[in-house]
């Protein structure tokens, strides 16, 4: 493995962010541990990883945005926004939907034209069905269109309303789901729906504009940590309550928020550094060799039992594939790792050296 910086995500300007990367491959391994292992969770959300992924992203991209709203020609900052965007994720993406679709992967052929024009949370959500092996597209769908409509609302909205702007988005989440309840669409496809997971996001966008409203270094107000302790405790209790009495939506409707505030107060100290033995993992190459190459595990992880399988067939193999769950979750652990590092190697990295011929500013 190439030896990588114990950072690897870079501010604007050139600073570092610590341990964002080793966030990210805690986030996709929790997602990919969610589908490998169903019946090991123990009541542990794992697939919430996703909305880790999504403060995250919030954080990140709004960060980058109000940089730009500095840009003497905002239409070119965004167009430049918008061909890095590009140029991260649509090769990976659309090679691997590709390659599904010429190894006929169930349903990928029945399907394949809403995830190419990344409409795969409303397929699933107006069905209220998951799609086997492309089930997690749906995030990336609901990535692609935040950042369809995110960039102008940052970049034309006056500063003085920029904080209505991402409370709205973080009370979107909500409402939207209440709506979804109310359309008898079960909870979980809740966050399926457009604007279903608004407030994941909304929260790194409000993490993000409170550290470029500080005029001094200290950490973001979420990360002294009184918010994301009460976040802590009320999604616990409302976890607690709902095993055993199901809450009704008008509360349920509320736990992604919660959950995301816990999540902001993760990112935010990241930012920062984490100290210690949590610091020490985030920050290790190891970590942050797998956070930088989270993007082609994820689009890769679901069809990792088809690859197996495939390749023990054609070798006469079948025996040698392990009935252990643990055993199993390991060889398309090993599976996933492989060919996200060939893609990265192959296409990522060379597309992303592109990309300083696009900056953000000229």
């Amino acid at each position: 493995m190439p030896r990588v910086a114990t950072d690897g995500v870079r501010r604007p300007g050139g600073a570092y962010a610590p341990q964002l990367d080793g966030l990210r491959a805690v986030a996709v391994a929790a997602v990919a541990y969610s589908h490998w292992l169903p019946g090991w969770q123990f009541g542990v959300p794992f697939g919430a990883g996703v909305h880790l992924f999504f403060v995250l992203s919030g954080f990140l991209i709004t960060r980058i945005l109000l940089g730009l709203r500095a840009a003497p020609d905002r239409g070119a900052a965004i167009a430049r926004f918008y061909a890095r965007r590009v140029l991260r994720l649509f090769p990976a993406f659309y090679l691997v939907l590709g390659l599904a679709w010429i190894a006929d992967v169930p349903l990928v052929r029945d399907t394949w034209a809403w995830h190419a024009a990344y409409l795969s949370n409303v397929q699933m959500a107006s069905e209220a069905r998951w799609l086997g092996h492309v089930s997690h597209f749906w995030s990336l769908a609901v990535e692609e269109q935040f950042y369809l409509l995110w960039p102008w609302l940052v970049l034309t909205t006056p500063t003085r309303w920029l904080g209505a702007l991402v409370g709205g988005a973080m009370l979107a989440g909500p409402l939207v789901r209440l709506m979804a309840a109310g359309q008898g669409l079960p909870e979980t496809f809740w966050a399926l729906v457009p604007g279903g997971s608004a407030d994941s996001l909304g929260v790194g966008a409000w993490l993000a504009l409170d550290a470029w409203r500080r005029t001094d270094a200290r950490a973001p107000v979420v990360a002294r940590g009184w918010l994301a302790g009460a976040a802590a405790l009320t999604w616990t209790a409302v976890a607690l309550v709902d095993a055993s009495w199901p809450l009704p939506p008008v509360v349920t409707a509320w736990r992604q928020l919660v959950q995301g505030l816990i999540f902001a107060w993760v990112v935010a100290h990241a930012t920062q550094g984490f100290r210690g033995a949590a610091g020490r993992l985030l920050g290790h190459p190891w970590m942050v060799y797998v956070g930088r190459i989270s993007y082609g595990i994820y689009l890769i992880h679901a069809f990792a039992p088809v690859v197996v399988y495939a390749a023990a067939r054609l070798l006469h193999a079948e025996a040698l594939v392990p009935a252990a769950p643990l055993a199993r979750a390991a060889l398309y652990a090993a599976t996933t790792l492989g060919l996200a590092s060939v893609m990265w190697v192959a296409v990522e990295r060379p597309l992303l050296a592109l990309k300083t011929r696009v900056p953000y500013a000229r």
